[in-house]
């Protein structure tokens, strides 16, 4: 199989798993979504976006940091490869009478101008990233310069090994980092200025890095 084959086949299985996974995503204590502890991480970490900001939440999924963001007075898109994933996105949305716009599609090829969101954060992705420095270049040309990233990354490295098969467990170039200095050096790679790191070890499966950054 040649390296886009493989690249290809990658992304099919992991958007094909998110839009399985998404009937049942908010039921899983381990994504978070019930626990006041990993909202109040939240709420001090989009802390570093100005207010009222035009902010991309990538990888959207059912709208946890979409749904925070709205409630801190910005204006929200959120971004996600299932449709699965985003039809319940945008019925707490409705339920909460927020004006989030969401939009179905892969962070690699965003369908956005330049400098158009002074802020993007992505949770509980990364690490599932085919191609991470694609994804950080479309995520800098996005942003307005010294805008804003928030986000975050498993430093369990048998992340993986928990969601997909070995071949595309394999294919993931931060799955299974236990360090986020590679990760650092990525983002600087594409762009991104005084990265601030900081550690979350609430326990051993879910260590993970919030990492903070400056589009240059």
């Amino acid at each position: 199989m040649s390296p886009k084959a493989s690249l290809d086949a990658a992304h099919s299985a992991i958007r094909a798993f998110w839009e399985e996974e998404g009937a049942r995503y908010d039921q899983k204590d381990a994504h978070g979504i019930f626990s006041e502890a990993e909202r109040q991480l939240w709420t001090g970490s989009l802390g570093a976006i100005p207010p009222a900001s035009r902010v991309l939440d990538i990888a959207t999924g059912t709208g946890f940091v979409a749904l925070l963001l709205a409630e801190l007075g910005h204006q929200v898109t959120g971004y996600d490869a299932s449709q699965a994933m985003l039809a319940h996105a945008r019925a707490k949305a409705a339920e909460r009478a927020m004006a989030i716009t969401f939009v179905e599609g892969v962070t690699e090829r965003l369908p956005f101008p330049d400098a158009s969101f002074d802020a993007v954060t992505a949770r509980h992705f990364i690490w599932t990233l085919v191609e991470p420095d694609k994804a950080f270049a479309e995520w800098r040309r996005v942003l307005t310069p010294g805008g804003t990233l928030v986000a975050d990354c498993s430093l369990n490295t048998q992340v993986a090994a928990h969601h997909y098969s070995d071949d595309v467990a394999a294919a993931l170039p931060f799955s299974g980092v236990g360090d986020p200095a590679p990760i650092v050096d990525a983002l600087r790679a594409a762009g991104f200025a005084d990265v601030d790191v900081h550690i979350v070890d609430d326990d051993g499966q879910r260590r993970r890095a919030v990492l903070c950054a400056r589009a240059g």
